[in-house]
């Protein structure tokens, strides 16, 4: 009766074994051999990438909400773990893409950032915030961010994040959303520089 590693499940002979030295060694060094090729797939280059927007974005009027926009890929790496290699997202279409697509299904982790620029009271905002969208959508939720701090003092701008764990499908977009609580009036909210970051967790 043969015995396993509790591990990596590498086969051994028991005592009470007949003697077969060839096939029990093939059997262990087949064992190891796949045991290796799997830590090396968990080294190798996962499927990642960066975009940034450069582009100031305005939240106009009595609007309540405004998709952000990408203008520059970071970094975009390719997921040598797939059958065909791909870089991890598609590329940007214009500088108003607001929708960036994945190329492999998985779970992904999804980090944005955003610089809200700050307001003074007069504008009587309640809340500046931030929303992670799948599919350009935000129901259900997926991860909602803000700031009730909007009139900080002696700064010029101050930063909203917002992450989350997805199961995506190749061909999901991901985008952020940012936010406006406004008690009154129709003042503009400007949100300056920005990134989204997306890693996808799966091994194969």
């Amino acid at each position: 009766m043969t015995s396993f590693t509790p591990n990596q499940f590498i086969p051994y002979s028991d005592p009470t074994d007949p003697t077969d030295i060839p096939n029990a060694l093939k059997d262990a060094a087949e064992q190891i051999d796949f045991s290796l090729g799997v830590q090396e797939d968990r080294g190798r280059p996962r499927a990642m990438a960066q975009v940034l927007g450069t582009i100031t974005n305005a939240i106009p009027g009595v609007m309540a909400s405004g998709n952000l926009t990408w203008q520059t890929i970071d970094f975009n790496t390719v997921d040598v773990t797939a059958s065909t290699p791909t870089n991890a997202i598609q590329p940007l279409i214009s500088n108003t893409t607001t929708a960036i697509t994945v190329n492999r299904p998985g779970f992904w982790f999804i980090y944005g950032t955003v610089q809200a620029m700050t307001t003074v009271p007069a504008a009587n905002i309640d809340e500046l915030g931030l929303e992670i969208l799948l599919n350009n959508s935000a129901t259900p939720t997926n991860c909602r961010h803000g700031s009730h701090d909007t009139t900080t003092s002696g700064v010029s701008s101050f930063l909203i994040d917002a992450s989350c764990g997805l199961l995506l499908t190749s061909g999901d977009t991901i985008g952020l959303r940012a936010l406006v609580r406004r008690a009154s009036g129709a003042e503009t909210v400007f949100f300056g520089r920005r990134s989204l970051t997306l890693l996808r967790m799966t091994l194969s």
